[in-house]
């Protein structure tokens, strides 16, 4: 008997690895609903960074180490990697990938930590807090900037995670509005996921505190005591690393798992902590995948935003003369000489036509967000799917459908109901004589 060959287009690859979902990252998180959305979250915590610098404790002291340059204060001035604006140049990099392939794949997958660009964005000023020379202005300045962050992308991230929720599981398109009014809902819930582990933290610091008091009795005892539990000390120390790496990790997938199950705070901490720590390895092949994935996703978004850019340029050149293009955007310290223009208005024009230069990559700033939520999202459900069993077609759906009025009065159904009703009895009616059936 022969057996029948399998043929590999009727292979279902994405069942027999299921993490292949992820390749659908980049279409979901390339929609202008979630990028607007992750627009306005950067830009709010733009302004609430710079009205931290404002407070009494938000200006370094002279010891303190100066900001990171490409920690800029408005997102189109973050490099990602790449230029987005100034000396930016698409073509040229299609030249050099054309002579060197090599080097232009090595560029770009060496480029993976972008992924991580909102991962750090929230982790970096909550790591203040854990600094053991931290001073308490520093301390206040990591703890307003973190609570800004959290509050800022509870509400934007838990709808981009929505959107993409619905989006992934049913193949269906939610508006701003419906996802905004879920995680507003829900505020708390996404709030509450990151911090509870933070009572745990605290819990452990407090006993590690009391040793501190107790090396302080005079004499050497105190010491000499410290020194025999710090043994203790250690175990402490270790569990609040356990505490920390579960809620740094799974932090993402708190925010997929209130937006999947539409449950509470409690639900995403549970379900995280779980994830991570019963697939290790299966989470780090999808990081390892998504960044890789994400590496190359976010430099042909990049290089198509350099490349219309260009061709805008190219062609209004032949008209203005690109020396008055480059001074209007900006590309030239001086402005170009207008002519018959006023210097009002020349500097008016520029500044509008530098203003969509801006937006343009805040867009491109926005994707790097918008595809490390929609990835967050796969990899829940990926992981529920691998640990739980769940389909990927199960997510929470509001039951926000009216029901219509006039529906039972057409087509069948209605017919039915007519059919089943008894005929009203009125004054002029005659029922029919009854049949009698005895012999």
């Amino acid at each position: 008997m022969t057996e029948r060959p399998v043929q590999l287009y009727n292979v279902q690859y994405r069942r027999l690895f299921p993490w292949l979902h992820l390749a659908r990252a980049f279409w979901i998180a390339v929609d202008f609903r979630k990028l607007l959305l992750a627009a306005t979250a950067l830009m709010l915590v733009s302004l609430g960074s710079l009205a931290c610098d404002q407070l009494p404790f938000g200006t370094p002291s002279p010891d303190e180490e100066p900001a990171a340059p490409d920690a800029g204060r408005w997102p189109w001035q973050w490099s990602l990697g790449y230029d987005l604006w100034h000396g930016g140049d698409g073509l040229a990099e299609l030249r050099g990938g054309l002579r060197d392939p090599h080097h232009l794949l090595a560029r770009i997958t060496s480029n993976w930590q972008v992924v991580l660009l909102p991962f750090r964005e929230f982790i970096e000023p909550a790591a203040r807090l854990f600094r053991a020379d931290a001073t308490w202005p520093q301390l206040a300045d990591g703890a307003t900037r973190s609570l800004w962050n959290l509050i800022v992308w509870s509400l934007f991230g838990g709808a981009i995670t929505r959107i993409a929720a619905v989006q992934f599981a049913r193949d269906q398109q939610i508006g701003i509005r419906r996802a905004l009014l879920f995680s507003g809902a829900r505020l708390p819930g996404y709030l509450s996921a990151p911090v509870m582990p933070l009572f745990a933290v605290a819990i452990f610091w407090a006993l590690c505190v009391i040793g501190g008091w107790i090396g302080r009795i005079p004499g050497g005892a105190g010491v000499a005591i410290l020194g025999v539990l710090w043994g203790l000390e250690l175990l402490f120390g270790f569990l609040m690393a356990v505490v920390l790496i579960g809620a740094g990790i799974g932090w993402p997938l708190m925010f997929a798992t209130i937006s999947v199950e539409g449950t509470d705070g409690f639900d995403g901490l549970s379900r995280a902590y779980n994830y991570v720590f019963e697939r290790p390895l299966y989470l780090l092949w999808q990081f390892i995948v998504t960044m890789l994935y994400g590496s190359l996703t976010i430099f042909f978004v990049w290089l198509m935003a350099q490349l219309l850019t260009q061709l805008a340029v190219w062609g209004v050149s032949w008209g203005l003369g690109y020396d008055a293009v480059a001074g209007l955007l900006g590309f030239q310290h001086e402005p170009a000489d207008s002519g018959p223009y006023a210097e009002a208005a020349t500097a008016w024009g520029a500044g509008i036509a530098q203003g969509w230069m801006r937006v343009l990559s805040l867009l491109v700033v926005a994707f790097v967000h918008t595809f490390f939520w929609s990835s967050a999202t796969i990899i829940y459900f990926v992981l529920r799917h691998s640990i739980d069993a769940n389909d990927f077609d199960e997510v929470y759906v509001e039951d926000t459908e009216e029901k219509d009025e006039l529906l039972p009065l057409v087509g069948t159904a209605a017919m039915g109901e007519a059919a089943q009703q008894p005929p009203a009895a009125g004054p002029d009616s005659q029922s029919a004589p009854p049949v009698d059936l005895t012999p």
